[in-house]
């Protein structure tokens, strides 16, 4: 038999990304992703906490492999959650917005042809907490601020704007902001609500977002369930086409599978 090896599913990004393999309240994105993929795709996690786009430029060639070595069928991009502290904050992660957008360009210039033009997906980055995050923001012993919804919010429009520009290279857009601000709006029950104020100081304490946030800025269980239930339904649609007795998997059912013959 010829060698073979599983196409990859890469997840790039920062803590969001790296977090997503934790087991929160029994649940973990990253499994919940490989039993969508079990057999098909190999799902691998290159999440680094801390990161924003300026580390991922400096180091990109070292998370997407070379396609003489893996071929990458997807590859799921979020950052931007430190690009958006602010410019004078205290932990020195800031990247102006526009730099954020040439990044962003630049990694998907790079990775999408160093990967041979896999499906990407590209993610913007989620709505914070301002109350709940000022309370972290303290506890760490920052004089001020980190991060603010207002803020934030650019930069997942940025996001919006470049999948949109990039659709027809391979770019797919994840908007977790929206899906996870729709979902704070229906725990609110309050169709009145402002949806560009949930979150911010000025709106008040919002119990929704703590239960989608652990910490004001890092998703919770309940948030990456919202993130995978965003994700699930653009990877391997074709799928739900093939017949039970022969799905597409990169060795075959158990019942056709070879044997060693002595």
């Amino acid at each position: 038999m010829a060698l073979k090896r599983y196409p990859q599913f890469i997840l790039v990004g920062d803590s969001i990304v790296q977090f997503s393999s934790n087991l929160r309240d029994g649940f973990s994105f990253t499994a919940g992703l490989e039993e969508h993929c079990s057999r098909r795709l190999q799902v691998i996690n290159h999440g680094l906490s801390g990161y924003n786009t300026d580390n991922a430029l400096e180091i990109q060639q070292h998370l997407v492999p070379d396609p003489a070595t893996a071929k990458v069928s997807y590859l799921l991009i979020l950052f931007g959650a430190n690009d958006a502290c602010l410019p004078k904050g205290p932990t020195g992660q800031y990247v102006p917005l526009e730099n954020y957008k040439k990044n962003i360009e630049a990694l998907l210039d790079h990775w999408g042809s160093v990967a041979q033009h896999p499906t990407i997906l590209l993610v913007t980055p989620p709505p914070i907490n301002e109350i709940q995050l000022e309370e972290q923001d303290r506890q760490k012993g920052y004089s001020s601020v980190t991060r603010l919804q207002y803020n934030t919010a650019k930069y997942a429009a940025a996001v919006r704007e470049i999948a949109a520009k990039w659709k027809d290279r391979n770019v797919v857009l994840v908007d977790l902001w929206k899906a996870m601000m729709h979902e704070a709006v229906q725990m609110s029950q309050d169709d009145t609500i402002d949806v560009d104020i949930i979150g911010t100081k000025c709106a008040g304490d919002d119990k929704a977002m703590r239960m989608l946030l652990t910490d004001g800025l890092h998703l919770s269980s309940e948030g990456y369930k919202i993130f995978l239930n965003e994700v699930i339904p653009l990877v391997g649609k074709e799928w739900n086409e093939e017949p039970n007795d022969n799905p597409s998997w990169v060795f075959p059912h158990w019942t056709v599978a070879p044997k060693f013959r002595r």
